[in-house]
């Protein structure tokens, strides 16, 4: 689980908790925000069983080091949940010389997902879940991931938050289209996993509203309060698209394949 210790990925993490897992690797940035979370995931069950991991999506060469490590470790992965991400904010380079919202969003945890597919593979009816947004239909037709000079172009906040969620949703459907043909490792039996597909939470509480005002000054402040009172709490309502994508048994149950989950009206 990326992005683990807090907002959706926390509420997946203490909903799973509850149901008694051999174990959960929680995956998060700041040591500060894994502590904390792990201390209140004792609400939720027996944190013995929670893994925490350092990782750092700004920088590509720790994500490789994690990502390799527990592959190490790791004899099955029934699910790998790639949460964490950006909001809409400034735009900034990672020490990697990228977008910070393409590396975080997508590049890395793209890098995670590949180094931890051929245990997903292995793994009977796991599971891959990108969580994505509504607002990828708001990225331009000028996205067209080609090029580095493309990706580091400024095209404002909101865009580039945009363009990170559609290139996760391209994932998926490029990840069952490989399956289907039987490449990368798959099986291309249309009944066997691993089930892969991006999810929409919703409108959710989390931090990722402080970046909106930190983008957009008195004029995010005001749209924040505008929506604030209709956004969903992150455990009870927000991380349950991802949660379902994640553990429902109605995903193997209906081959729910390369689909884009959301949530019930």
């Amino acid at each position: 689980m990326t992005g683990g210790s807090a907002g959706i990925g926390f509420g997946i993490c203490a909903h799973i908790l509850q149901h008694n897992p051999k174990a959960i690797y929680l995956l998060g940035k700041k040591q500060e925000h894994i502590t904390e979370a792990e201390e209140a995931l004792k609400e939720y069950g027996d944190v013995s069983k929670v893994h925490s991991v350092q990782i750092e999506l700004e920088d590509l060469h720790n994500v490789d080091s994690v990502a390799k490590d527990l592959a190490s470790k790791l004899d099955r992965l029934d699910a790998l949940v790639c949460n964490a991400g950006l909001g809409v904010g400034v735009y900034n380079e990672t020490k990697d010389g990228i977008d910070s919202h393409m590396q975080v969003n997508h590049i890395s945890q793209f890098h995670l997902a590949r180094i931890l597919l051929p245990l997903l593979q292995k793994t009977p009816d796991s599971r891959l879940v990108l969580q994505s947004s509504d607002l990828h239909r708001g990225a331009t037709d000028q996205a067209k991931f080609e090029s580095l000079a493309e990706l580091n172009t400024d095209i404002g906040p909101t865009k580039l938050y945009n363009r990170t969620k559609l290139a996760q949703i391209l994932f998926i459907h490029a990840l069952k289209e490989r399956k289907e043909k039987g490449q990368l490792g798959f099986n291309p039996d249309e009944k066997s996993g691993p089930w892969m597909n991006a999810t929409h939470p919703g409108g959710v509480q989390t931090d990722q509203q402080k970046q909106a005002v930190d983008a957009y000054g008195v004029l995010g402040q005001i749209g924040v309060a505008a929506v604030q009172p209709f956004l969903a709490d992150p455990i009870k309502q927000g991380c349950r698209p991802a949660l379902f994508a994640a553990t429902g048994e109605d995903i193997v149950k209906d081959k729910v394949q390369g689909s884009y989950v959301r949530p019930s009206p």
